[in-house]
């Protein structure tokens, strides 16, 4: 009996031994568990900041502040994943230091990365405009009181430019129009006039050949017409006034008191006849300033220095 009553002794010393060796596994699993956990987080915040750089350096024109949330449909745990950036420029300079927080929110915690990067804006290069009207055809009318360049006096015109959209620009056209205020001609406002704001896009679409007539063309920055384009400039309707590079996918047709203060760019074919008509009242005045400024929507930034806080 007396060694029975060890034997128990010893085996329920042993259970109890036992038990708290699995207690302290279980702990120390939960513990790392929690560690992989907050470390899984922990990246995925720093990648929800570097997907915040990301995004601000892929959009076009000067870095902007944004925010946003993400949904990950394979976390079942709750987690909220966020990220914001803040952007502010360094002096007068095309530099910019951008921050951007990547934040993870789960149940009892929140974890935040932050990455700091500074950026330089490159605007493409306005000295690729240095004409009043550039055209690819070989077919330009004016009268010369319809041009106007005080910056390079003998750069009125030039007929059988070789210059390409991608070259003038720096990006493609599709890039152009995805980052537009985009109308047709059937969706512009009923006034008959365009009201242009930094890249303005439409496509023309009625007629045979798609033709695109209007009386007013104001404001500023780039305008594309994508068809022929007839600006009619009739005086009244607040004028026809505008800043900037107009650049037309077919014919042009200017008349009246319409003003372009910047530079016209025609994309025409050689064989069509008469193209490029500037008549009545109409002027194109070249301005470095206004295709500057035009230009400045288009920039794109590149990485100068990263680092994590």
């Amino acid at each position: 009996m007396n060694n029975r009553g060890i034997a128990i002794i010893f085996s329920f010393l042993v259970t109890i031994l036992l038990l708290g060796f699995l207690g302290v596994v279980c702990l120390q699993t939960l513990a790392e568990s929690r560690h992989v956990h907050r470390y899984v987080n922990s990246v995925n915040a720093f990648w929800l900041a570097e997907a915040g750089v990301a995004h601000v350096k892929s959009n076009l024109g000067a870095p902007s502040s944004l925010s946003g949330t993400m949904v990950n449909p394979s976390d079942p745990s709750g987690n909220t994943y966020a990220y914001n950036v803040v952007s502010s420029q360094i002096g007068i300079s095309g530099y910019y230091n951008v921050v951007s927080t990547g934040i993870v929110t789960f149940p009892g915690s929140v974890i935040r990365r932050v990455v700091n990067v500074t950026m330089k804006v490159i605007p493409p290069d306005p000295s690729k405009f240095q004409y009043c009207v550039e055209t690819t055809g070989d077919t330009l009318e004016y009268k010369n009181k319809n041009v106007k360049n005080e910056i390079n006096p003998e750069n009125l015109v030039k007929k059988n430019s070789t210059q390409a959209f991608t070259d003038l620009f720096g990006v493609s056209m599709a890039t152009m129009k995805a980052n537009s205020t985009y109308f047709t001609d059937t969706t512009l406002p009923v006034s008959n006039t365009i009201a242009a704001s930094g890249i303005t896009w439409v496509d023309v679409t009625q007629g045979s050949p798609p033709e695109l007539s209007i009386q007013h063309l104001n404001g500023s920055g780039i305008v594309i017409i994508n068809g022929d384009f007839r600006l009619n400039g009739v005086a009244g309707g607040g004028g026809s006034t505008f800043d900037g590079i107009l650049y037309v996918v077919g014919k042009l047709w200017m008349s009246g008191n319409a003003t372009v203060n910047g530079t016209v760019f025609v994309e025409s074919a050689a064989d069509i006849g008469v193209e490029n008509e500037l008549t009545g009242s109409a002027l194109v005045e070249y301005n470095p300033a206004n295709i500057t400024a035009a230009l400045g929507s288009l920039s794109t930034k590149t990485i100068v220095s990263w680092k994590e806080n």
